[in-house]
């Protein structure tokens, strides 16, 4: 069974703004959810009192918030955050670096989670498991001498 070159073309431009538009659907909300945490000072304020947490796995206050919204979000949304944040105010190498950490191990931990959920397996379980997983690989790469040579701004 063949297609026609007019289906094919039809498929890919119909394809491709939908996809599009998703991706607008999510990034928009989110990226006016990260306007307004920037304006009210919350990404501070959440900051200070996880300052612990920010500690433990060796990252500077400002890249909480882009941590934070890799893990819940994902990868690629959680990397289009961090670029916009580190056009505002660039952050260190190693905060760079070990974000990316994190998010690798821990990413999508809402949406992951529920995937497995729906197979059968507790929710909170596998989210508490991924996120102590992600928090000690992190712990163990800020420590390995190439990212303690890392310069870092937001300490």
């Amino acid at each position: 069974m063949s297609a026609s070159w007019g289906a094919i073309a039809r498929e890919m431009l119909f394809g491709g703004l939908s996809v599009a538009l998703n991706l607008i659907v999510v990034i928009v909300p989110l990226m006016i959810f990260v306007e307004l945490m920037l304006a009210f000072n919350a990404a501070e304020k959440l900051a200070a009192k996880m300052g612990w947490f920010r500690k433990l796995i060796g990252i500077g206050k400002d890249a909480l918030l882009p941590l934070l919204i890799g893990v819940l979000m994902g990868v690629s949304y959680g990397a289009g955050t961090l670029i916009e944040i580190n056009r505002r105010a660039p952050l260190g190498k190693r905060d760079f670096a070990l974000i990316g950490v994190f998010i690798y191990a821990c990413h999508g931990i809402v949406e992951t989670s529920v995937l497995f959920g729906i197979a059968g397996g507790n929710v909170i379980v596998i989210g508490i498991v991924r996120l102590l997983i992600a928090t000690l690989i992190t712990m163990i790469a800020a420590r390995l001498p190439h990212f303690r040579k890392m310069e870092n701004r937001s300490e």
